[in-house]
């Protein structure tokens, strides 16, 4: 009898199987994420040998093409959905100083800008483009030069809201002084729907729009001549499914969208979430091939453009069981989760970040949720939606949506830390049977909005859906 007293004594003191079996998952996710990391070489082969990924051009087409062979490569069928959506090319277009001195200035049109008759016109500038900096000016037949600086006490206006007004005001076209100096872009769309631009758009640099601020200030009036060569054209693009089919058909959606801007190699945005979706399916398919839940990597295309691919999948799948959606847009070394106003889920995220010692999670766990990225049109159905907080070096982040969003500015242990947190998070809420996913009604995701002051932004934007 004493031996085996002694036996369940001894057993005792092991934890149980289901326990080492989950410790052991977890340790294979991370040693994997980092041992055999295979996002980064990826991502090289898609930045170096497609380029920017701008939907609807041939480059975004090849770089869809080279992600679905490279996932062949390592075992994993992937699926294309096709979707219609507005489309934008950018063409060859001019904007130049031609008085006092002729100067072809650096300036990229926005999204969605229309080919025009070119432009010969005096420049104005109108402080933020606000309705009442127009008083006392006569900007009929002018472009007008507005600054992106915030304006103090104000809501900054929207670029769209800018353009509305200065064509009301009857201006020519619009040019954007960029905020950050170093001869840098910022790329955009003018406007959310996908509709031409009401008159041409640019964005400028920081020193040749305050060139010509400095000129209109010493009382000359510098002259432009815009060419728009860009279009508008429907096409048909695709996002780019993974499925890893559960226990039962209800679905976790893990996202990051696909496409770029083209004046860089979209290396960071969305370059990282696109690394990082691709690693954490080797990393599923390696180490929990076999789930509670189903999981369905997506890589969204046109998000740049308006959120298209999310959009349109939610169309498509809106009688699906989708119960929660995780999306990576920029991604980087992650410090911290985002419960985005699904409060419940805040001690399972506490808990993580508990277990995830070993890691920087100085961030900790919020409540806060944002829009303009993939995840809004799920938050909008009333989805759990979840994003992480993450550390980006400077020369990451800097070049958001201009030429020196490259390669050479990722660095490989980003995406080694991301995989690993990611397909642990994915993992965990996959397999938790006592997680409840419950679906807000639209008049709790009005609430939601609405505490935390996103109404406002997303009627400015012709994005609310909750009525007045």
């Amino acid at each position: 009898m004493k031996y085996i007293i002694c036996l369940i004594a001894l057993l005792s003191l092991f934890p149980s199987t289901k326990i080492i079996s989950q410790n052991t998952t977890d340790y294979n996710i991370i040693g994997s994420a980092y041992l055999k990391n295979q996002s980064y070489d990826f991502l090289r082969k898609l930045c170096d040998e497609a380029g920017g990924r701008l939907v609807g051009s041939e480059n975004n087409e090849k770089a869809l093409l080279i992600l679905k062979s490279e996932l062949e490569k390592i075992g994993i069928s992937s699926r294309f959905e096709a979707f219609n959506m507005p489309g934008w090319f950018r063409g060859d277009d001019e904007v130049e100083m031609i008085q006092p001195v002729k100067r072809k200035f650096r300036a990229m049109a926005l999204g969605f800008v229309d080919s025009t008759p070119p432009i010969e016109a005096e420049a104005v500038f109108v402080k933020y483009g606000l309705d009442e900096n127009y008083e006392n000016l006569n900007v009929e037949g002018k472009v007008v030069i507005v600054t992106q600086e915030a304006p103090k006490e104000k809501e900054p206006p929207l670029r769209y809201e800018c353009i509305a007004v200065a064509s009301k005001h009857g201006a020519k076209a619009v040019l954007f002084i960029n905020e950050k100096s170093g001869n840098l872009l910022i790329d955009g769309v003018t406007n959310f729907q996908g509709n031409k631009s009401l008159i041409p758009a640019y964005t400028i640099t920081y020193e040749e729009g305050n060139w010509l601020r400095r000129l209109l200030g010493n009382g000359l009036s510098p002259k432009m001549k815009i060419v728009t060569r860009s279009y508008c054209k429907p096409i048909s693009t695709n996002n780019a499914i993974v499925t890893f089919p559960g226990k039962v058909k209800s679905k976790i959606v893990i996202g990051a969208h696909f496409d770029s801007w083209d004046l860089g190699q979209g290396a960071v945005d969305n370059g990282h979430g696109t690394a990082v979706l691709f690693d954490l399916c080797r990393i599923l398919k390696e180490c929990s091939p076999e789930n509670y839940y189903t999981i369905e990597c997506v890589w969204f295309n046109a998000e740049e453009l308006g959120l298209w691919g999310s959009k349109k999948y939610m169309e498509s799948h809106k009688n699906d069981s989708i119960i929660a959606m995780i999306n990576m847009d920029m991604i980087g070394s992650p410090t911290g989760f985002n419960a985005m106003g699904f409060d419940e889920f805040k001690p399972f995220f506490e808990k993580m970040v508990k277990d995830l010692n070993g890691f920087n999670m100085s961030d900790g766990v919020s409540s806060s949720p944002w829009t303009n990225s993939d995840h809004m049109y799920f938050m909008f159905e009333g989805i759990p939606s979840f994003t992480l907080a993450g550390h980006l070096e400077k020369d990451m982040y800097y070049y958001y949506h201009d030429f020196g969003d490259t390669f050479d500015k990722t660095n490989k242990r980003v995406f080694s830390d991301a995989a690993a947190i990611v397909t642990l998070l994915v993992n965990k809420l996959a397999n938790d049977r006592t997680l409840k996913f419950r679906i807000r009604t639209k008049a709790e995701m009005k609430d939601i909005l609405i505490k935390h002051n996103l109404d406002k932004k997303l009627k400015r934007q012709g994005e609310w859906q909750f009525g007045d």
